[in-house]
């Protein structure tokens, strides 16, 4: 079966298109025949060596991390799902390889698809929509009447985090650009700052929690527009960040794979229609070499990058 994989760490040109041949399949994991498979900021930062220290020096390496399609075998410890099944998930990102024909996951990382939603949209839903679970109702613990700004609020994590609190109550005030406005409303937003306006809101704001996105809000001005025990929460830390953010003892970390475990009831809500993914572009697996340098280096576009198989 053909993958996209690279040779050693560093930009776009470092990849390639090659045949693999997969594993025995353990009793633990799935082979799935991809039908699908979203293209992250997470899998380039990946592939750029952002995480060396864990996925180590091993060459070649397979990309992708998003994906959706059709169960063709099972271990035998598996028992939620058989062959033949529709399913989503999200490979450990010490292996990825979601970029390829078939794959083999561990079978805790992926859950039945949604029926209302296609592959491609299956595909944008695992990172996203586990990221912003993981902030929103595990860090911020969000719920009926709680004030939450989020920060991005119509990017890819920002858009699910939006639809997440609306969906338990939560009073949402976001921050986006004049061109997401729409798409910002869409999710439920109520209050829309511009990005330059986040300051001046400070003096009167008292948010339970205040959710950075993008990696752009300065810590210390997150924390002054918190209530007496609202949380800060971080998803693109640096030491500068983390050092301020710590000394207040309100500042949270979010993780994706913390979600894991919240897949099916991801699932749930993307089939009662709570959680709506965006797809901005399918592109054929045969074209994934410029799908992905496109999504990684040129403008930015509503909506996930989708490859197709």
């Amino acid at each position: 079966m053909k993958r996209v994989q690279y040779d050693r760490y560093g930009g776009p040109e470092v990849m390639a298109i090659a045949e693999c041949d997969l594993p025995p399949l353990r009793d633990d994991e799935v082979r799935v025949a991809t039908r699908a498979a979203a293209i992250n900021p997470f899998d380039w930062k990946l592939r750029r060596g952002a995480m060396r220290l864990v996925t180590g020096r091993r060459f070649p390496r397979a990309m992708g991390t998003d994906f959706a399609g059709i169960v063709e075998a099972t271990g035998a410890a598996v028992r939620h799902v058989q062959a033949g099944d529709a399913v989503f998930g999200s490979i450990d990102f010490k292996k990825s390889g979601a970029f390829a024909e078939t794959i083999i996951v561990n079978a805790a990382h992926l859950a039945a698809k949604p029926s209302r939603l296609s592959f491609g949209e299956a595909a944008s839903l695992p990172i996203a929509a586990m990221t912003a679970w993981v902030a929103l109702l595990d860090k911020a613990q969000v719920g009926a009447g709680t004030r939450i700004l989020i920060h991005g609020c119509a990017g890819a994590v920002g858009a699910f985090a939006s639809q997440l609190a609306v969906a338990h109550g939560a009073e949402v005030t976001g921050t986006c650009g004049p061109d997401s406005i729409d798409t910002a409303r869409a999710a439920g937003v109520t209050s829309i700052l511009a990005y330059s306006d986040v300051k001046a809101a400070i003096p009167g704001a008292r948010f339970d929690a205040v959710f950075d996105t993008i990696g752009t809000l300065d810590a210390g001005v997150g924390l002054a527009m918190l209530a007496p025990k609202g949380v800060f929460i971080d998803i693109n830390p640096t030491p500068a960040r983390m050092l301020r953010g710590f000394l207040s003892r309100r500042y949270r970390l979010a993780f994706a794979n913390a979600g894991l475990k919240h897949l099916p009831a991801i699932a749930r809500l993307a089939q009662e229609g709570a959680l709506r993914p965006n797809v901005g572009r399918e592109a054929p697996f045969s074209e994934a070499l410029t799908a992905i340098t496109e999504a990684e280096t040129g403008p930015r576009r509503a909506g996930k990058t989708v490859l197709v198989f």
